[in-house]
């Protein structure tokens, strides 16, 4: 009897065995169970080309990472190992589940911030004096430099940073950057941080399930910066006239995509009504290093001149805000890792008269190194 129960448990485990060998690829076959896809800011690796048969170490390779991104059930494994680490341990492969659902990345905390924080005095007195030089070469060419910086949302919100990490942002050095920045003439400097920190008292700035600001975070940014444009020019200020009308709605950003989980994390976010920017320039695609543009449709005489805008994703929400409106032509580029000054500042268009630079604060340590 009881090797008759052994025999068929054996038998049991081999079939069990065998169906987790299976399964995977019949899935991967013949996707017999419909199951949702899991979102990835990448693109999953392709199959194997047949000429790369020629080369088998090369094809062997190709087929291993493709089967690694396509395997029967793959994505819902997934989602079952975040969904356990999220639910019983708190916990995230890239992320800090902070409290009130704030997320905040790994990279940026673990990585990102301790390079910044272990900048020397000398090296931050470089990153002014790098920005001092293209204050020079613009202005040689009758553009006057403009910059924004950002700091992230750990510095606004550490109550809401896991408890291990409380204290992390009591004082960065970003800020000591903040006070450099402000002291060098012949620049326009619109510093993020303060008018942040006020408005932090009326209102949620930034998402609680993305990296970025809200757009009526970023809309008192985009009007601060037109009005001291304005200025420069001698125009009646404020010259930013668009209201800043809010509304919600469900939300789930670009952090709660990192966190796969069966139901997805959201939020009700903060946004402005697009209705009240009517987009009154024409939006144009321009050749690189340029991403696109507008050109003003009303005289220049009711707009700002011409400015450069060079911004990553954080200027995303000034345009969403309505700031192309305000200027007679507008000059966007995007900046991504592949983008270099360089270019940009050889392209320039001869119209320009404003160049905006605009970037995250864990961008510093590069500004060491900033060239043209």
């Amino acid at each position: 009897m009881t090797r008759s129960l052994d025999r068929r448990i054996k038998i049991a485990f081999l079939i069990m065995l065998g169906l987790l060998l299976i399964l995977p690829v019949f899935q991967l076959c013949c996707d017999v169970f419909p199951l949702p896809t899991i979102s990835e800011n990448r693109r999953r690796e392709a199959p194997p080309e047949l000429d790369q048969a020629l080369a088998p170490a090369v094809f062997i390779n190709q087929a291993r990472k493709w089967f690694d991104d396509h395997y029967g059930f793959r994505d819902f494994l997934i989602t079952l190992k975040t969904q356990i680490d999220y639910s019983i341990f708190g916990v995230s492969d890239r992320l800090y589940i902070g409290r009130d659902g704030w997320l905040f990345y790994h990279t940026v905390i673990d990585n990102q911030k301790p390079a910044e924080e272990a900048m020397t005095d000398a090296e931050l007195d470089t990153c002014v004096a790098n920005f001092a030089r293209l204050r020079d070469y613009l202005a040689e060419r009758n553009i006057r430099l403009v910059i924004i910086t950002n700091q992230l949302k750990d510095k606004f919100y550490p109550e809401y940073l896991p408890p291990f990490l409380q204290g992390h942002s009591a004082h960065q050095r970003f800020d000591d950057f903040r006070v450099r920045l402000r002291a060098l003439s012949g620049i326009t400097y619109i510093d993020t941080t303060d008018i942040l920190m006020s408005l932090k008292s009326t209102r949620q700035i930034f998402h609680k399930t993305d990296f970025h600001w809200n757009d009526p975070a970023a809309a008192e940014v985009a009007r601060a910066t037109v009005d001291a444009i304005a200025a420069l020019e001698h125009r009646p200020v404020p010259f930013w006239h668009y209201p800043t009308t809010v509304f919600e709605q469900k939300f789930s950003g670009g952090q709660a995509r990192e966190l796969p989980l069966f139901t997805p994390l959201s939020e009700i976010g903060f946004f402005v009504d697009p209705a009240l920017s009517p987009q009154i320039g024409q939006l144009v695609r321009l050749q690189p290093p340029f991403a696109y543009g507008t050109r003003g449709t009303t005289t220049q005489d009711d707009l700002l001149p011409p400015v450069v805008w060079y911004g990553d994703s954080f200027s995303n929400s000034f345009e969403r805000a309505g700031i192309m409106d305000y200027f007679s032509n507008y000059y966007r580029v995007n900046v991504t890792m592949d983008t270099r000054l360089g270019d940009v500042l050889a392209a320039l268009p001869v119209d320009a008269r404003y160049f905006v630079f605009q970037e995250i604060e864990v961008k510093l340590p590069e500004f060491v190194h900033l060239s043209w």
